[in-house]
């Protein structure tokens, strides 16, 4: 019953699709359910065309659903169930009478032929077939409706008015729980889309603007950050810092153990900086083994994370071959200047960061 529950959940939230079994299954099961309905029905009424019919009918839908739901054959039960329902509509009305609404059923027969027609992979989502389906089913509605209008039904008065009316009644509401039910379904497809959609995009956003390699920000994404940044710094003095990080002798580790340990290192060292960031932070690989980071606050912030950061790596080691291997960086850091432009900025970081290199590198210098 749990899994149940959970399955309608995800259902109703768009986060699972509805699968063609559950779909068909219903429609296989509600369509024998009305056929049983009309059996007895015209039993009662000893019309032996009608209940012969629909005893044979629903004998057929039952045997569908226990047999061609497990195959699959989805467009066999489409098809089937599609012409099935305009036959028996058109049959029963040239039986009994317009009166007594079997007719209505076509009706919400053209939405469901365009619904599932649209959800079954086997037409490709092609129009022409539901479209041509639509006029054929008007063109035996009209032609029905004609012939009615000029020929009285095979059986009649076998009935009372009022009987009719309630059983007029009866096909009206199969009708629209019909046209309810599938409307209710293509809600629940929409919104599963919508939500595989945001998804989507959701991913190719994140694959467009981080580094494949560490999963931080790429070049192109943290200029975004930065411009927003200096926005906010020129509309309210609000305060940010840059922490341009390079992770010394990189080309040594790269030399000497090979570019899939240089990658190891990268990744642990993307991952030791991000465990340090704030909410309100951002960092980026900002080329081959350069890091920068954007922080909002004053330069003494800056500094201390840094410092934080610095030391973590320090004590830090990938493992290549049974050796344990460990880098060290170091880090310029530079504050925003209300008239800067980004590149100053950067280039004030970039100048820190070559003064720490030259006095012995794992160091931060602001």
């Amino acid at each position: 019953m749990h899994n149940l529950t959970q399955k309608v959940k995800h259902y109703l939230d768009g986060s699972r699709q509805l699968e063609n079994a559950f779909k068909y299954s219903i429609v296989l099961y509600a369509v024998a359910f009305v056929h049983l309905i009309i059996t007895i029905v015209f039993f009662y009424y000893n019309i032996l065309p009608m209940y012969l019919y629909n005893a044979l009918i629903f004998g057929i839908y039952l045997y569908m659903a226990g047999v061609f739901i497990k195959k699959k054959a989805y467009r066999a039960i489409y098809l089937f169930s599609l012409f099935e329902i305009l036959f028996h509509s058109v049959y029963a009305t040239l039986l009994v009478g317009w009166e007594w609404g079997f007719m209505i059923y076509t009706i919400a027969l053209v939405s469901v032929a365009f619904y599932m027609a649209f959800t079954l992979s086997q037409f490709h989502k092609k129009i022409l077939t539901p479209f041509i389906s639509g006029i054929i089913i008007l063109l035996c509605f009209i032609g029905t409706k004609l012939f009615c209008v000029s020929h009285v039904p095979y059986f009649r008065d076998f009935a009372s008015s009022r009987a009719v009316g309630i059983y007029y009644c009866f096909n009206s509401l199969v009708c629209f729980v019909m046209l309810i039910l599938f409307s209710f379904f293509f809600v629940l497809e929409i919104r599963h889309t919508q939500l595989h959609l945001e998804q989507e995009k959701e991913t190719l956003d994140a694959i467009a603007s981080h580094d494949p390699l560490t999963q931080l920000l790429n070049r192109r994404s943290m200029e975004v950050h930065l411009r927003k940044a200096m926005e906010q710094a020129k509309k309210s003095g609000t305060q940010f810092c840059v922490i341009l990080g390079d992770i010394d002798d990189f080309k040594k580790v790269n030399d000497t153990y090979g570019h899939e340990c240089g990658d190891k290192v990268l990744i642990l060292v993307a991952d030791m900086i991000r465990s340090h960031m704030r909410p309100e932070d951002s960092v980026c690989r900002w080329g081959g083994e350069e890091i920068l980071l954007l922080i909002n606050g004053a330069e003494t912030v800056a500094t201390a994370l840094a410092e934080k950061i610095r030391s973590s790596i320090e004590h830090a080691s990938v493992t290549e071959e049974g050796t344990q291997v460990s880098v060290t960086m170091t880090f310029g850091v530079a504050s925003y200047v209300p008239g800067f432009k980004i590149n100053k900025l950067i280039q004030l970081a970039d100048n820190n960061l070559y003064i720490g290199k030259n006095n012995g590198k794992n160091q931060v210098v602001s």
